[in-house]
């Protein structure tokens, strides 16, 4: 086993509550993060969190135990401090500052303000100095907005005093999640300007060979995960090298557990198929050997259906393996 320590990313309408309870349950992650909650010129309602973060319910942890962190997304320094203090007096033990979403639909947020590292410095600043120090304050960028030569005014921008760690999602804003723009070589240098805040590398960390060459190029220690949670269910215990990967008939098993607790929510049988499908469809773009599966699955309407397909398809892969 190594010293690194895996967190599992956000994940904006991919990792909401029922899914980073499966995620987690299987992923052997330090901690895991909210899909970010937006923050207007008005404070969050409590309601909003509770409806958000089923976590509140359990210590802010997931079923597992893997702690939460709350992430808010805004641009107004002082509705976004006062509601960071909602948050925790909610009972959640620290909070992330999201500057990285590069969604078109994010208006003067997330990666947007990667433009203005004045305004990013003042909602740090103003988010540390209100939120007790007791409480954990993160923040998450990208390497800039255009270009990567952004990346050292803006670590410098919200390298401010208190933080304790800064997510670096190694593309810009433009580059969006184009492998061929991943470039975690531009991360490393950011540690002179971090103000000895540990910095976290984020993209495309998917496996523990991964992790190593990121570590090499990066310096970093620490590792975001996201999509790749979904190919490899136990990824933070492959990264840290306690386990092998998910053989398919596992992944699968993981996909009937997202059916349960989305059904488990009283969800629509459209939804529960549709997120049954999400999952997997993110799985079989690095499992391949799923596609022929996934074709036949995406047919299906009716979670009994689909349930019988996944079984059958568990019992086919077992088979297989028992042969060989």
């Amino acid at each position: 086993m190594n010293n690194y320590k895996v967190y599992l990313a956000p994940l904006e309408g991919l990792a909401d509550g029922p899914m980073r309870k499966v995620l987690c349950a299987h992923g052997g992650y330090d901690l895991c993060f909210s899909e970010f909650i937006r923050v207007t010129d008005l404070v969050v309602s409590p309601k909003t969190l509770i409806r958000e973060i089923p976590e509140y319910e359990n210590d802010c942890k997931t079923a597992d135990g893997t702690p939460l962190r709350v992430q808010l997304l805004g641009d107004n320094p002082d509705t976004l401090a006062k509601s960071a203090v909602i948050a925790c007096d909610m009972g959640a033990k620290s909070i992330d500052l999201n500057f990285g979403c590069p969604s078109r639909f994010v208006h003067h947020a997330g990666a947007m303000l990667l433009k203005e590292p004045e305004l990013m410095h003042d909602i740090v600043q103003k988010v540390r100095d209100t939120l007790d120090e007791k409480y954990q304050l993160s923040v998450k960028i990208r390497l800039g907005f255009l270009d990567k030569s952004e990346a050292f005014d803006i670590v410098k921008a919200i390298a401010v005093d208190g933080v304790s760690e800064i997510t670096v999602h190694c593309r810009t804003r433009k580059d969006l999640y184009k492998n061929e723009a991943l470039d975690w070589s531009a991360l490393s240098p950011l540690h002179e300007c971090a103000n000895g805040i540990t910095l976290i590398a984020n993209g495309n960390v998917n496996s523990l060979k991964d992790a190593k060459a990121c570590e090499e190029i990066t310096l970093c220690n620490h590792f975001m995960c996201g999509r790749g949670a979904f190919p490899v269910p136990n990824l933070g215990h492959v990264i840290k090298g306690v386990q092998k990967e998910y053989p398919i008939a596992d992944i699968l098993r993981t996909s009937l557990e997202v059916v349960e607790e989305f059904i488990a929510t009283t969800r629509t049988e459209k939804t529960v198929m549709d997120r049954a499908k999400q999952f997997l469809g993110y799985a079989r773009v690095h499992k391949t050997e799923l596609n022929p599966f996934f074709k036949t699955f995406c047919r299906c309407t009716l979670v009994s259906d689909g349930v019988k397909l996944i079984e059958q398809q568990i019992a086919y892969e077992e088979q297989t393996v028992h042969e060989l």
